[in-house]
């Protein structure tokens, strides 16, 4: 458990493109990505070699009956919340860049 002086809580909602900063969403439309989920989130600190931990009975307060749960992220070389939510906005945007060509490139069938 990462259970220090200073960690960060992360939730899928600060990242979903389908909510409005009302409901939650903390990045930009242009930043947040459809539809995001813990693994997105977890992918994002693997690649920022972040230490982190997923707690998936956690709820999001505005969401409590939709939300899936959060991750604790320690912020070793990170000076606040806003660039770690920055960042991991950022890696999340790539993943879904890598998402969506995956989706055009289909394997073509051999025939002999």
């Amino acid at each position: 458990m990462l259970r220090k002086k200073r960690y960060f809580v992360l939730y899928p909602e600060y990242f979903n493109k389908q909510l409005t900063r009302k409901q939650g969403r903390k990045v930009s439309k242009n930043k947040a990505v459809d539809q995001c989920n813990l693994s997105k989130i977890v992918y994002a600190c693997k690649y920022l070699e972040l230490e982190y931990e997923v707690e998936k009975d956690k709820k999001y307060s505005k969401k409590q009956w939709e939300s899936e749960g959060r991750v604790i992220v320690n912020p070793e070389g990170i000076t606040s919340k806003t660039e770690l939510i920055r960042r991991v906005a950022n890696v999340s945007r790539k993943l879904k860049k890598v998402e969506k060509s995956g989706d055009s490139k289909k394997p073509k069938s051999r025939s002999k």
